[in-house]
């Protein structure tokens, strides 16, 4: 007999419909699990109860719905906060911890070198994840470019490239303490090829007559006989300044992955937990607080971010449609480049993403003021937007500019007395003359001095007023794209 009735056939491929609804904003507007897909930018001042009201009731909603997903940290807080939110909603049991007291392991170029998908290998995707590393330690160190800053990038990702190609074809594997060894003994002179003591004493070398002497097919063959020509000819001859300046921009950004902790959490030989779990339902918790952990929790972060991107990007959503959500609290200081792109098209690979920070100016301040375009297309695909109290007045003013102008009628009225008889005038012995008009004028429709008035939350009501925008729609509550919407605390 057929196990199931006709209903629950229904329902149970119905489970992640985009029409399922998530939220309730009001009795007659529901976000739903397809408007979860399209994103969520949230923003308000500190203290303003956006963490434990409007992201809280998302994360609690998505953990509800089953979705599997990442959830990062900035706070030593942040942990605790999250197993409650998972414990209240039954899905303790699917939580990772991925931190410095655990013992999950992850290695991303390990992990990239040996999946087994289409496009798997492919040096170029290692090079991008090392290059968003990149990114970011230039961001921080304030590093301005200059004319022949795009020269230094194209040769560091030169060496990046034949490093990579170089140990994964020796080794069969990649990590970072490895990637560092072979770099630091590159030859740097065409003399230092022919010695002994160097042959003896370079991994680069053991690398190089390890991997010409194992089979390749015709593919790799071309590949080795490129990286051994970079080495033993553009590597070596270079300048010795020009070489120090791209090694040591290859080091660095290596360093801090290839010590410590971090090394011992991302150089492992195999991994335990992967960013495709997330499809299966678990929730990935990086407990690398930024506020503790710094610029070590900052590229643990970023490199999780990256990789739960790709893959996503790389998913069949026809085999497997469970939603993933990606959780950034604070996130001017996890954003990258990539992240605009992912966004375009992260409703079909059903990726809810939602960013919070406190303004459109913590953007601007982390990627400088010629990225602006590139914030304005970020925060364009992120389609539901919730404002908090706001004291920031180019993010009151960007709110007031989203949700638009309307047409208005200014009524003004005047009343006067000939001044020719001022006495007769004072005691009502000649009538006032009085003047009234209707001006027609287009004006916001919420004023950006509003944001600065809605509720923070805390005592005695704990409840925080929003303001929420989702473009591409009107509510029925306003017959607008927008609302005020009260969110609960949930602290």
């Amino acid at each position: 007999m057929w196990p199931f009735r006709r209903g629950q056939i229904r329902r149970a491929r119905s489970q992640w419909d985009f029409s399922t609804p998530l939220l309730q904003f009001s009795a007659g507007d529901a976000w739903t699990i397809g408007h979860s897909y399209e994103g969520v930018s949230v923003f308000g001042s500190t203290g303003c109860g956006k963490t434990t009201s409007s992201m809280a009731a998302i994360v609690k909603a998505f953990l509800k719905a089953g979705y599997g997903g990442i959830l990062t940290t900035v706070k030593p807080t942040d942990r605790a906060m999250y197993e409650r939110y998972l414990r209240e909603t039954g899905r303790l049991d699917d939580l990772m911890v991925f931190g410095p007291t655990e013992p999950l392991r992850y290695n991303p170029l390990d992990a990239e070198v040996k999946r087994k998908d289409a496009g798997a290998g492919l040096t170029e995707n290692v090079v991008s994840l090392l290059s968003t590393l990149l990114e970011v330690r230039e961001r921080n160190s304030g590093s301005n470019e200059g004319e022949d800053s795009g020269y230094w990038k194209r040769a560091n990702r030169q060496l990046m490239k034949n490093c990579v190609d170089l140990l994964s074809m020796a080794k069969g594997g990649l990590d970072v303490p490895s990637l560092y060894r072979l770099a630091v003994s590159a030859p740097v002179s065409r003399d230092q090829l022919s010695s002994d003591e160097w042959k003896n004493s370079s991994f680069c070398f053991q690398c190089l007559r390890e991997a010409d002497g194992k089979p390749k097919t015709r593919i790799q063959q071309a590949d080795f006989e490129l990286v051994a020509d970079f080495f033993a000819f553009e590597w070596a001859n270079l300048s010795e300044r020009t070489r120090s300046v791209v090694l040591s921009t290859f080091t660095s950004m290596l360093d801090v992955l290839n010590r410590g902790i971090v090394r011992e959490l991302l150089s492992a030989p195999e991994s335990n937990v992967t960013p495709e779990m997330c499809q299966d339902g678990k929730v990935i918790l990086l407990d690398l607080p930024i506020k503790v952990f710094g610029e070590v929790g900052l590229f643990v972060q970023v490199l999780w971010k990256y990789c739960l991107q790709k893959a996503q990007e790389r998913r069949d959503v026809s085999r497997n449609p469970r939603p993933v959500f990606l959780v950034v609290d604070e996130s001017h200081l996890l954003t990258t480049s990539s992240d605009q792109l992912f966004q375009t098209t992260a409703r079909s690979t059903r990726t809810a993403v939602v960013n919070a920070t406190q303004s459109v100016s913590n953007f601007l301040a982390v990627l400088g003021d010629k990225a602006e375009p590139e914030v304005n297309s970020l925060m364009g695909n992120l389609n539901t937007k919730i404002f908090h109290q706001q004291s920031d007045v180019k993010t009151n003013a960007y709110a007031a500019e989203l949700i638009g102008k309307t047409r208005q009628y200014l009524i003004n009225a005047n009343s006067s007395r000939p001044s020719s008889d001022l006495v007769s005038s004072m005691f009502g012995l000649e009538p006032a003359q009085y003047t009234a008009g209707v001006n027609e004028t287009y004006e916001w429709e919420v004023q950006p001095t509003v944001f600065g008035t809605l509720r923070k939350g805390g005592p005695p009501d704990f409840v925080a007023d929003t303001i929420v925008y989702q473009g591409g729609r009107r509510f029925e509550a306003t017959g607008k794209p927008w609302m005020p919407v009260v969110f609960q605390q949930h602290l």
